[in-house]
């Protein structure tokens, strides 16, 4: 970030913010007493899905072995 806009008015920022909250979520359900599996898995795939825009954002390619179509 260009530190000219205000923290959260990008893409990036919103993203970072967003992975933190689901941090913390999933930190929370984890330490309940019954932990809801099905809440865990569902955070953990947004935070996942957040990782993934934030590489892509950054520019990171994604591995060959990765990618849905393998090259012939």
């Amino acid at each position: 970030m260009d530190g000219s806009l205000p923290p959260g008015s990008t893409l990036m920022g919103r993203l970072v913010d967003r992975l933190a909250d689901l941090e913390r979520l999933i930190a929370a359900e984890r330490s309940r007493g019954i932990p809801d599996e099905a809440a865990i898995r569902r955070l953990t795939r947004e935070r996942l899905l957040a990782r993934d825009r934030m590489a892509a954002l950054m520019g990171c390619a994604m591995p060959r072995w990765a990618r849905q179509d393998p090259e012939p």
